[in-house]
């Protein structure tokens, strides 16, 4: 049999295929399949796409597809996988949110908690009888604080408005206009108001508040301790919910930043929780979730050649 695990974050989607005994056999990345954030039509472009790629890899399509889709808070309908994948998959495909299958990239099923922070941030656990429970993954709309896009979003915002005189000085102006390539700072309205903008184009701005953080700006080390707040409670939250003591921290605001995960484990200090980085990358937990659906145990050799990946 041939497994594919699909993690479908809010900017970019990674496949992994393998064979029954978790034998990688190849990966690749394809553009978003989060329907709310690009579109239906986009996405099933992208999932079409991917679909091309499988045939390129594998000469056919794999006997089970798992997929992992940032637009999702739980396990989807027949109905909702229809409407994203029929007539592009015709095997059988399963579908989760991105932060299931990343909680199972942490935990291969057991009880744990994980904390997510990249473009968007969400928060879920599975607790001691096998419950799923999720906390945060509103979207920019209604609210993704912790995540690189809030942080992003309110260091234009800081920028724009210490450029009209409405707030105290900050680099973030200075960077902003080299981080957009603005010939006049008006010109950004373009840009965030044009109707292909992606969320990512607003969350990589994160990295220049990162960046004028450490270089002593006041107001971006402020931007940044209310997003590591945010991040706590959040994960407060899900240890609340679910019970569980074991926290994973997951995420390039929590992974790659050099403040904010540091200052989030920091918080914890004193704290009865255990903190870690998963093992596993979602897609890898997507593959376990296509094996457990099978009724194949992940036995050590499954275990041992999937962490070759």
């Amino acid at each position: 049999m041939l497994f594919c695990g699909i993690d479908g974050g809010g900017t970019t989607t990674t496949a992994v295929v393998c064979d029954e005994r978790g034998n990688i056999l190849g990966s690749f990345q394809a553009g978003s399949i989060n329907h709310y954030g690009v579109g239906l039509e986009k996405a099933r472009e992208n999932y079409a796409f991917i679909k091309e790629q499988l045939i390129a890899l594998l000469g056919c399509e794999p006997d089970i597809t798992y997929i992992g889709n940032s637009a999702l808070d739980s396990e989807a309908t027949d109905e909702l996988v229809q409407q994203l994948v029929g007539g592009i998959f015709h095997k059988k495909t399963l579908m989760h949110s991105d932060v299931y299958v990343a909680l199972l990239g942490f935990t291969q099923g057991s009880p744990g908690a994980l904390l997510i922070s990249g473009t968007g941030s969400m928060a879920c656990a599975i607790d001691r009888e096998g419950n799923y429970h999720t906390s945060g993954g509103w979207g920019q709309i209604l609210g993704d604080e912790g995540s690189g896009y809030h942080l992003g979003l309110k260091g234009v915002q800081a920028a724009l408005q210490f450029h009209d005189q409405m707030a105290p000085p900050t680099l973030l102006l200075e960077r902003l206009i080299g981080f957009y390539h603005l010939s006049r700072v008006a010109d950004l309205i373009e840009i965030v108001y044009s109707p292909s903008l992606e969320k990512g184009t607003i969350a990589a701005f994160a990295i220049e508040v990162e960046k004028a953080a450490l270089q002593g700006d006041e107001v971006s080390i402020r931007l940044i301790n209310d997003e590591v707040e945010w991040l706590f409670r959040l994960s407060e939250s899900i240890l609340k919910k679910s019970g569980v003591k074991r926290l994973g921290l997951y995420g390039s605001m929590l992974v790659k930043s050099h403040i904010i995960g540091p200052q989030l484990i920091s918080r914890y200090s004193g704290h009865d929780v255990e903190l870690l980085y998963p093992r596993f990358k979602p897609e890898i937990g997507a593959l376990f979730g296509a094996f457990t659906n099978e009724n194949i145990s992940l036995d050590e050799k499954i275990i041992a050649n999937l962490s070759l990946y």
